[in-house]
């Protein structure tokens, strides 16, 4: 399958899955020994299906979908799974024309940062430059010295001119906003430390990275989005959430 096979794949499923609550999707798209990774989520087909119908008013709306290699990634909005609306990312490997796996990490969805953006918004057509391994090799390496080795100070070395839009609820755009933000929390004890990353998908000017580490000793996932333009980082969207230990005896992997 070429990539918009696959995304279209994986779109359509998630979509009569998740938002026409057709259970016969299961069967369609899905392989029948699928896992699970989800922490929302009992592990198998029998897990996807329980969710649907516990979840009646459940609705989906996809901003974004990416496709790299074997997996497909949707940016989007959950209602009716829990309480509060869900915003963040499902990342799902194909493999013989069936949806055999799947990752997510959703959080609560929260008011426009100080900057006017929401978790949401902001460019989603996917720009087929042919640029894919050149940007996944930059946001890998920008990963490595800001995030993995904490040396914020490289945030101006990969993006141009101190420009930088952010959709993190907590951080207005800006070079300086993202650095002192990370600075401060770090001095609190509260630093985002990264461990590994598990997988990068490039796809057009969009890189995502889904990557483990901790936030003052709890385990974490990372959903970080990273926009690419003219070779240098210009926008940020993610998702980061706690791995319960408690979930990890459900899910031995957690979100991983």
């Amino acid at each position: 399958m070429d990539k918009q096979q696959l995304k279209t794949l994986v779109s359509t499923a998630h979509h009569e899955l998740f938002s026409m609550h057709d259970l016969s999707a299961l069967q369609r798209y899905f392989a029948p020994d699928f896992i699970e990774h989800s922490p929302l989520v009992a592990d198998g087909l029998t897990g996807l299906a329980q969710l649907v119908k516990d979840c009646p008013n459940l609705q989906h709306q996809a901003y974004r979908v990416l496709a790299d290699g074997d997996l497909v990634a949707i940016h989007g909005r959950f209602e009716g799974l829990d309480a509060d609306p869900l915003v963040g990312f499902d990342i799902y490997r194909v493999k013989d024309g069936l949806i055999v796996e799947h990752w997510d990490g959703l959080v609560k969805e929260a008011p426009l940062n100080r900057s006017g953006r929401s978790q949401l918004d902001g460019p989603s057509h996917v720009e087929h430059t042919g640029q894919e391994a050149t940007n996944k090799a930059l946001v890998s390496r920008f990963f490595q010295t800001a995030l993995i080795d904490g040396d914020y100070e490289a945030f101006r070395d990969y993006t141009q001119d101190n420009q930088f839009a952010q959709h993190s609820p907590d951080i207005g755009d800006g070079v300086d906003a993202v650095i002192d933000f990370l600075t401060e929390i770090r001095a609190q004890g509260q630093g985002l430390v990264y461990h590994k990353t598990h997988r990068t998908l490039a796809d057009g000017q969009f890189v995502l990275t889904h990557s483990e580490g901790s936030i003052a000793a709890e385990r974490h996932a990372y959903f970080e989005l990273w926009r690419v333009e003219h070779g240098k980082i210009a926008e940020l969207w993610d998702a980061i959430l706690a791995v319960p230990e408690d979930e990890q005896a459900i899910h031995p992997y957690g979100v991983f």
